[in-house]
């Protein structure tokens, strides 16, 4: 099924690494580094699937030349720890095709990088031969500075903020599900950028082996990060054990406890009372995030669109009016000169000319004064002072949006844990019908209980007790009784 992965990293001098040399091995390219003056030769590299460089409509065309691109990346970096390029790693799902993939990108690439002022150079890529048959993947590699017609200005400092990746992974995850369900179904496998602690699931994540580690395990040797995967599926095999016993060890004081005998049917209403209490809890906490107003997240390149907007906006009102006004001087002109009275009169064609002059002249000087305003704020806004600005207005309304964001995550993973009892509840429920078809008169359940999980549990542990009593033909029939009921109950089960 489809999975969810975004990755990012840093191409940095400081590692001694060349945006050159990425950009030539994710592409299967020969590509001249000219600042190291030498060549970084892959073209003999197998998997690479398909390779094209993405611009803003602002950029230089020359930039759609790899090697020019990337040349020119490292020569407007001085520093001799710069940070050159960002790479950004995705997986593809495998069940779409090459062009349903290639679409998939081109989006998420447009939406979350190219759209922001950032160069994508895009590389997907097949799975290795000796690994994962499913594992398509992209690279894709990205500027660090803002861009222009005439080149590379300053970088953009927002880029690097935790807060700018968690909405690229929110992007990707929102994208992904949209094709997803586009070329596969409604029913198509979905994906989330969610912490499994966020999914209400108690459970520790692996790390990324990476390719190195990828190779090391396939050889059957050990890698730092294959044993650190181990350990981790060794302490949620210990969690998931402790658990475990945790709940046989309450379930069986449950069951020494003094019993109560009780009727499917009457099992059944407790259940659905049980259900619809947690639906209403479920329901409250829901009100409850959508009443809250989360403060927006001021975006920096938005934020700089919103100061650059408006002189954006005179200019092209100043060069539309001196259109407008070009247009009515020549048209005026031109009747003028078939009129008789004009040609006698040599003093008005002199005045007429001269008011068309001046009209044109405003005109001019306006479109002039709107574009060194422009200007003006293009430079501001690249200038320490616009960038202090800026990122002093982000910091603000992510301060203020941060208490709310960590209510809503605690509301959603209450929600994600009670869907999970409300799911078990459901499928109780659709046992306890099977029983009362199949002909239980009785069961018992514990008169007190710790929760209502351990409450589920015990039932569920009599009701399977007691079915698998009947023959499979009994069971067979009562199943499929029960399900029709349930379909009419809308348990959809």
């Amino acid at each position: 099924m489809a999975q969810f992965r975004l990755s990012a990293q840093v191409i940095s001098r400081a590692n001694g690494r060349s945006s050159v040399a990425a950009a030539a091995y994710r592409a299967g390219e020969r590509l001249h580094d000219e600042r190291l003056d030498m060549p970084f030769d892959y073209e003999r590299r197998d998997g690479v699937e398909h390779v094209e460089i993405m611009l803003p409509d602002h950029a230089p065309a020359r930039f759609a030349d790899r090697q020019t691109l990337w040349n020119e990346v490292e020569a407007v970096e001085r520093r001799h720890d710069a940070q050159v390029a960002r790479e950004v790693q995705i997986s593809l799902p495998h069940e779409l095709t090459f062009e349903q993939r290639q679409e998939l990108v081109r989006e998420f690439v447009q939406t979350a990088f190219v759209d922001r002022g950032m160069i994508a150079d895009v590389a997907m890529h097949l799975p290795d031969k000796d690994g994962d048959e499913r594992n398509y993947h992209a690279h894709i590699l990205l500027t660090t500075r803002t861009v222009d017609t005439d080149g590379f200005g300053k970088k953009e400092r927002s880029w690097n903020h935790k807060e700018t990746l968690q909405d690229w992974r929110a992007q990707w995850a929102d994208i992904q599900n949209r094709h997803l369900r586009q070329h596969l179904g409604p029913d198509a496998p979905q994906v989330t950028h969610k912490s499994l602690a966020d999914q209400g699931i108690d459970r520790e994540g692996t790390v990324h082996l990476g390719p190195t580690a990828s190779a090391i395990e396939r050889k059957g040797e050990r890698s730092e990060r294959g044993d650190t995967n181990r350990e981790i599926a060794a302490a949620n095999a210990d969690r998931a054990d402790w658990k475990s016993q945790k709940r046989a060890i309450e379930d069986e004081l449950a069951q020494r406890a003094p019993q109560q005998p009780a009727s499917p049917q009457g099992l059944q209403d407790e259940m659905r009372k049980l259900r619809d209490s947690m639906v209403a809890e479920r329901a409250k906490w829901q009100a409850e995030i959508a009443r809250m107003e989360t403060p927006v997240v001021i975006k920096a390149h938005e934020l700089r669109r919103e100061i650059v907007s408006p002189a954006r906006a005179r200019v092209i009102e100043a060069e539309r009016n001196l259109e407008a006004t070009k247009a009515r001087v020549d048209r005026i002109s031109s009747r003028r000169m078939n009129l008789v009275s004009w040609v006698r009169n040599p003093q008005r064609m002199i005045w007429a000319k001269i008011r068309e002059v001046h009209a044109m002249d405003r005109a001019r000087r306006e479109v002039a004064r709107a574009r060194a305003a422009l200007k003006v704020r293009q430079q501001w806004v690249k200038g320490e002072q616009g960038q202090a600005y800026v990122l002093a207005k982000v910091d603000q309304s992510r301060a203020a949006a941060k208490p709310i964001q960590s209510q809503q995550r605690t509301l959603e993973r209450k929600i994600a844990r009670v869907s999970k009892r409300i799911e078990r509840i459901e499928k109780l429920q659709e046992k306890l019908c099977v029983a009362e078809k199949i002909g239980v008169r009785s069961l018992s359940r514990p008169i007190t209980v710790r929760s209502p999980d351990q409450l589920v549990r015990n039932v569920d542990r009599a009701v399977m007790k007691a079915v698998g009593a009947f023959s499979p033909e009994q069971q067979k029939r009562a199943i499929e009784a029960a399900r029709a009921m349930t379909r009419g109950l809308g348990l959809g089960r």
